[in-house]
């Protein structure tokens, strides 16, 4: 017998999927030669409201297609504080920074930019506590123009988590 409720999860997971996938894709014209884009994400601390230690990170996306995806950083084991026995536990996070995103170019003035951002690092809390981790995560939907950079988002006032991320789209041969 056919098992209903896998079925309509399978039709409900594919189409979420693709749904959001179709609708931006809807925005570009037909017959548009996919392109190629580079996406420039800067992260940077805000010290008094002003920007300082920017990294930059760049990824190419053919328009239109799939997602690219970019990682730098290391997986580093954390202590879960169990574990069994002498042998501790440990858990592998991504520790870094990681982006995915979509491109399309609408027409030759604008890009539209959908996909996600994370930023983490590890916090040493002193003897005989476990480290955290702090993350910046941010998920963007923007059109943009190109070469011209735009601030997705701001976080002042938080001393040590103050900081800003910025995104630039350029057409590349």
């Amino acid at each position: 017998m056919i098992d209903r409720k896998r079925i309509l999860a399978a039709l409900a997971l594919a189409a979420a999927t693709l749904l959001p996938l179709s609708l931006h894709a809807a925005d570009a014209k037909e017959g548009d030669p996919a392109r190629n884009v580079k996406l420039t994400v800067r992260l940077g601390k805000l010290i008094d409201g002003k920007r300082s230690e920017v990294k930059s990170y760049d990824l190419v996306i053919v328009s239109g297609g799939a997602a690219s995806r970019l990682l730098s950083g290391a997986r580093v084991p954390l202590p879960t504080g169990g574990g069994g026995g002498d042998a501790p536990a440990f858990v592998y996070q991504n520790i870094g920074f990681t982006t995915e995103a979509f491109a399309w170019v609408l027409d030759g003035e604008r890009i539209k930019i959908v996909g996600s951002i994370e930023d983490s690092r590890v916090v040493e809390r002193g003897a005989g506590q476990l480290p955290t981790v702090e993350t910046r995560q941010v998920s963007i939907s923007a059109v943009l123009k190109p070469g011209i950079p735009m601030e997705v988002t701001r976080v002042d006032g938080i001393r040590d988590l103050a900081g800003f991320v910025e995104i630039e789209a350029t057409i590349v041969p």
